[in-house]
């Protein structure tokens, strides 16, 4: 996952638009926060799935436990949200279009890994759990737990 939301982004903004060059505006600072922000959430997420749910992010070895704890409370997708931060980041660091258009593409694929694969996979998994969960916690946009 790392060179797609790391190096690639960066060899898109440098093939199609130039060398980076830090300019230290406010555009630029905030992708540094947001990718901050970005990299602590998807690391926490990876944690709780070791921890929590005694496996990994990984396909070859997913939690075998399900994980509502910590981010997942307020949102099911907590991980992908952090990726987000991160890719969203270095559109405003790099203030690049072109990792501007390669973010709205990878969210679309991750939209429909997400839908048409993963949340299946899920249900499959975790049955009535998961059921329950997703008619409790929105899928993209965090919000407090309905009690």
């Amino acid at each position: 996952m790392l060179p797609l939301i790391g190096a690639l982004p960066w060899w898109l903004h440098r093939r199609f638009e130039g060398p980076w060059v830090w300019h230290n505006n406010f555009w630029q600072w905030l992708g540094l926060w947001l990718i901050a922000n970005g990299v602590g959430l998807a690391g926490w997420c990876v944690n709780l799935f070791n921890v929590a749910g005694q496996g990994t992010p990984a396909p070859f070895d997913p939690p075998t436990q399900f994980v509502a704890s910590g981010p997942y409370r307020y949102v099911r997708n907590p991980m992908m949200l952090g990726m987000f931060l991160i890719l969203g980041g270095e559109v405003a660091l790099y203030q690049s279009r072109a990792v501007w258009i390669y973010t709205l593409v990878l969210m679309a694929g991750a939209y429909s890994f997400v839908r048409f694969w993963e949340e299946p996979e899920l249900e499959r998994r975790f049955g009535e759990a998961y059921r329950e969960y997703k008619r409790r916690v929105p899928r993209w946009i965090p919000r407090p737990p309905r009690r």
